[in-house]
Formats: C-alpha cells, structure tokens, sequence
C-alpha cells in the first residue's frame, strides 16, 4: 500500500531549517545618457561626494566613477598641440643634433618616445609640460 504524504503549513521553528527564501536575480539596469550626464553634473557641483550623488541616486559609486574616467577619457582629443622645436641656426648645434635624448612618456594607448636634440634640450621642458597638461 503506498504512503501519502499530508501537506501542514511549515511552523517558525522549521522555517529557519529551510533558509531564506529565495528571490530572483535582479536584471542588470541600463541608464540613459541623459541620466548619466544628470549625476556626473551633480558631482561636479562643490562639496558633493560622488559617493552621496551615487547613493541618493540607488547606484553603486563605483559605477558613477566608472561613468566619470570614461566621460573624461571621451573629453580627451586623440591630437594633441605641442610646440615645434626650434631649427638650429648654426653648425655647432647641427653637430650636437645628431646626440639626441631619448624621451618615453607613457600613456593610455602605449609608451610615446621622441628622440629630442640635445642642443634644444631646454624647449623640451615646454613642450613636455604642454604634453602634460
């Protein structure tokens, strides 16, 4: 003879047996560029926290900082102005010409490395604070 089983309601006691209940996962949320551009001008704004601005807005501030290195990467020009060297004007520094300094600047994209005369070592200072900025 089969055994049925009688279904009873789960007392407190055997409820904590069972663990918590189990919820869906959460769908990841998309956000809008105007949304995006709404938080980043908030923190911006003088004394806001870009960790209050994400918190009052339910989002992780991680995120918003995410949102804020990629604003200002979009920001950045893939040309950059720097100031030409000076032509040499004499012999002698066509001589020292041909010793250059070899300058590496890294960046986002790989090292940059420019072979600088020497004779025109102090425009170098300029355009290397140019290329910095």
């Amino acid at each position: 003879m089969p055994t049925y089983f009688k279904w009873a309601p789960i007392l407190e006691n055997e409820a904590s047996l069972i663990g918590p209940p189990i919820t869906p996962p959460r769908k990841r949320r998309r956000h809008s560029a105007a949304f995006k551009a709404q938080v980043l001008e908030e923190c911006e704004q003088p004394g806001a926290s870009v960790a209050g601005v994400a918190i009052r807005h339910n989002l992780n501030p991680n995120l918003v900082q995410k949102w804020r290195l990629a604003q200002q990467r979009d920001q950045q020009d893939d040309f950059l102005r720097l100031p030409a060297p000076v032509s040499p004007a004499s012999e002698l520094a066509t001589r020292q010409d041909a010793i250059t300094v070899r300058i590496e600047v890294p960046t986002p994209k790989g090292p940059l490395i420019v072979h600088w005369p020497m004779s025109q070592l102090k425009q170098s200072v300029g355009w290397l604070r140019a290329l910095t900025k």
